[in-house]
């Protein structure tokens, strides 16, 4: 078999597997699915399965990724089609945006994280601040809030540190760990993130 051949038959492994997990983790729960169910219902055997991903954390974090780069051209989408909105409602859209796939995807997320605890804490804090997903999401943050301050001379804080913070503070551990503990809803997070950059709140 040509290494053309295997590439193409591992590409569509990956995909089935991917589609399959998220069908299953939809339906079911991210915690209720073994690696068994998702080898047995995709029609592969658990050997092709476990070559490919070594535990379900591995799995969760390859749907993590490619989700994170649907969020990506979410995002440009959003920001391209109302780009005549004023910068403060673009920001705002951006931030609600973000709480809304961290809600949407709270298990894989968590199940990851789960599973990246054997890591150092910085370690994986640099492999998050030198993702593309990272980089684009400041990046953005900080266009938006370089704008907003040109119109507002009170404005002084750096708009990449700014950006930086907003997105730490938005950490998919701690948000969850200060809905949980405190319960605050998920309105109740946007209207909240969205004071601390003096932004409109939404209704």
């Amino acid at each position: 078999m040509s290494a053309r051949v295997e590439r193409k038959d591992a590409a569509e492994h990956r995909k089935l597997i991917l589609q399959t997990a998220e069908k299953l983790f939809d339906d079911h729960g991210v915690n209720a699915v073994s690696m068994h169910q998702i080898a047995k219902t995709a029609g592969i055997g658990q050997g092709t399965l476990y070559r490919r991903y070594t535990h379900k954390g591995d799995l969760c974090l390859d749907l993590i990724q490619d989700f994170s780069h649907e969020f990506v051209e979410q995002i440009e989408r959003y920001l391209k089609e109302h780009r005549e909105l004023p910068a403060e409602e673009r920001l705002g859209g951006v931030l609600d945006r973000w709480i809304d796939t961290i809600e949407k995807k709270s298990e894989l997320i968590m199940t990851v994280e789960a599973h990246q605890l054997k890591g150092s804490e910085e370690s994986r804090a640099a492999t998050f601040f030198q993702s593309p997903l990272y980089q684009f999401v400041r990046d953005r943050m900080s266009e938006l809030l370089t704008e907003i301050a040109k119109r507002r001379p009170d404005s002084a804080a750096d708009p990449t540190l700014t950006a930086h913070s907003l997105i730490c503070a938005m950490a998919p551990h701690g948000y969850f760990h200060m809905k949980h503990e405190k319960h605050f809803s998920t309105d109740q997070m946007k209207h909240n993130y969205r004071r601390l950059c003096r932004l409109p709140v939404s209704d």
